[in-house]
Formats: C-alpha cells, sequence, structure tokens
C-alpha cells in the first residue's frame, strides 16, 4: 500500500516546483478529485450491499464513506476559493470558507452516526441479524486495502506540499479503513449467527462516525475563531527569522490563518546603531523568507536594541 502510494506520488510530482502556488494547487485538486471518485464508488457499493444484507454496520460504513467524499469536495471548494484574489469586502480573501464547510459536514456527520445508533440500537432489540454475503466480506477487504493506499498517497503529498487540508483528508481515509475492520468483523459473525454482533458493531461504528464528526466541527470552529499557530510552526518561524543576517531575536510572532492564505505579522530585534534604511532591509529579508516559505503576507516589526541589551 504505501509503496504504491509512493509510486504515485513521485509520478505526480517529479521535476515540479511544489512551493509555487499553482503547483500547490494542481496536487490539492488532483488528491481531492482522486478521493472523490474512490470514495463514491465504494459508498454506493457498501450501501447496496448493506440494504441486501441487512447489515446496520455496513450501511454505517457505507456514510462514513460517503463523508470522505464530501470532505474531499469541500477541500476541491476551499483549494479553488483560496485562488480568488481578495477584494474590498474581503481584504485576506475568501479561504475561511473551507472551514464553514467543513463545519457543516461535520454536523451532518454527527447526525448521520446518531442515527445508525438509534437503528442498532432498535435492530439488537429486535433481534434482527445481517445476511452472510461473501461478496460484502469481498468488498470490505477491498475497501480495507483501498482506503490505507488513499491514506499513505494523501498523507505524502500532504507532506510534500505542507498542506493541513490534505493531512486531514487522509486521515479521513484512515479513519475509514478502521471502521471497515469493525464491518468485516460484525459480517464474520453473521456466518457464526451471531445475532447481536452486527448491531453492536453498526453501534460501535456509528459511534466512531459522529466523533469523527463532532472531532471535525471542533477544528472548523477553533479556526474560524482564530486558532493560534501550531508551537512547532511558531518555533520553525522563529528560527528561519533568527537566521537572516542581522537579526538578532524574534519575538511576538501571530499567524491568522485564512485557509491556504496567511497574514503573519512579527517583531524583530536588530542592533539600535544601524541606520533606519538598513534595519528596514533586514526587516524585508525577513518578511521575503517567510513569505518564501510559508506563501503569506509577512509583515515585521524592527525593535531596535541599544548596545547594552544584547553583549
Amino acid at each position: 500500500m504505501k509503496f504504491l502510494a509512493a509510486s504515485l506520488v513521485k509520478k505526480l510530482t517529479a521535476g515540479r516546483n511544489l512551493d509555487l502556488p499553482a503547483e500547490r494547487y494542481r496536487v490539492g485538486i488532483i488528491e481531492g478529485w482522486f478521493s472523490i471518485a474512490g470514495n463514491l464508488t465504494l459508498a454506493l457499493i457498501k450501501m447496496v450491499l448493506g440494504v441486501f444484507t441487512g447489515s446496520i454496520a455496513l450501511m454505517a460504513d457505507a456514510v462514513h464513506t460517503a463523508s470522505d467524499m464530501i470532505s474531499s469536495m469541500a477541500l476541491l471548494v476551499g483549494f479553488r476559493l483560496s485562488r480568488k484574489k481578495p477584494d474590498q469586502e474581503h481584504p485576506f480573501g475568501h479561504g475561511r470558507i473551507e472551514y464553514m464547510t467543513g463545519l457543516a459536514i461535520a454536523l451532518m456527520l454527527t447526525a448521520a452516526g446518531a442515527m445508525f445508533i438509534y437503528t442498532a440500537y432498535r435492530n439488537l432489540q429486535a433481534g434482527v441479524a445481517a445476511t452472510p454475503s461473501t461478496l460484502a466480506l469481498t468488498v470490505v477487504l477491498f475497501s480495507i486495502w483501498f482506503k490505507n493506499t488513499m491514506y499513505h498517497l494523501s498523507m505524502q503529498l500532504g507532506r510534500l506540499i505542507n498542506s493541513e487540508a490534505l493531512i486531514a483528508d487522509a486521515w479521513h481515509h484512515r479513519s475509514d479503513a478502521l471502521s471497515s475492520i469493525a464491518v468485516l468483523i460484525a459480517l464474520l459473525g453473521s456466518y457464526l449467527n451471531i445475532v447481536w454482533l452486527d448491531a453492536v458493531f453498526g453501534a460501535i461504528v456509528a459511534l466512531f462516525v459522529a466523533y469523527t464528526g463532532l472531532t471535525l466541527a471542533r477544528s472548523s470552529i477553533s479556526r474560524l475563531l482564530g486558532k493560534a499557530p501550531e508551537p512547532e510552526m511558531a518555533a520553525e518561524v522563529i528560527k528561519r527569522a533568527r537566521q537572516v543576517e542581522g537579526v538578532i531575536d524574534a519575538h511576538d510572532l501571530e499567524v491568522h490563518d485564512y485557509g491556504f492564505f496567511k497574514s503573519m505579522t512579527l517583531h524583530i530585534e536588530v542592533d539600535g546603531s544601524l541606520s533606519v534604511i538598513k534595519a528596514h532591509k533586514i526587516a524585508q529579508a525577513v518578511e521575503q523568507c517567510l513569505t518564501r516559505a510559508y506563501s503569506c503576507n509577512a509583515v515585521v516589526h524592527v525593535d531596535p536594541l541599544m548596545p547594552d541589551h544584547h553583549e
């Protein structure tokens, strides 16, 4: 699985400069369409077989797979809107609509999980069992393999272009693979005539679906409210700034996340005996460094230090 994903990534990115916005956009769009096509096919097959066999676990898993498709569609929307230029009403662009879409999807996903939990409970009370199906077992095994391959593909692409959106999509693929394992256990139980196993594991999968929805909702709300940068990222930004010639230290980093557009403000400390022009050139060098590294709008404020402050 990992080897196949690595081969695909190599073909998709060979000879391309992934630091360019156009190339990042291309990678995001390709990953999104790969996810949509694969998830749509899997979700339809699972749902049809779930209805045919009466398996709540398989139907819940189909919804989970469909949620991956919808989240990938939101990812595509986010990538496309991130290219739209800022306007008078939205000076920082339109990237945060991706998080709004994600929040709506997360709430629908949570509701779907709750619905299947209720259905599983009713089936458990009534003693309804799934119909054994070799075809269903085959589809679930293929789903586990396919979703793990998609996980590795999305994760590798996400890390290459430093995209949290693609990395999140990768974890969505991995969560679907894990839920399919629960479905596999439930279907195997039907062969052993263990009536309650499908309902129990259907509820487990449904809980996983609802938990995923709540987790995504929390993440979307956090970003809409203006989440602080991760400590690792903040440390990396400070380190890059300190490496620019003339910078004594850097502090008070602020990052405003607007989807794929970020606005950074940073204070740097420079020798107070420098001329205004020299200090300004150092600030410009830091801004250019951060802009290249993070494809952001960087604004650097200069704090001049007197000699006795940095001896």
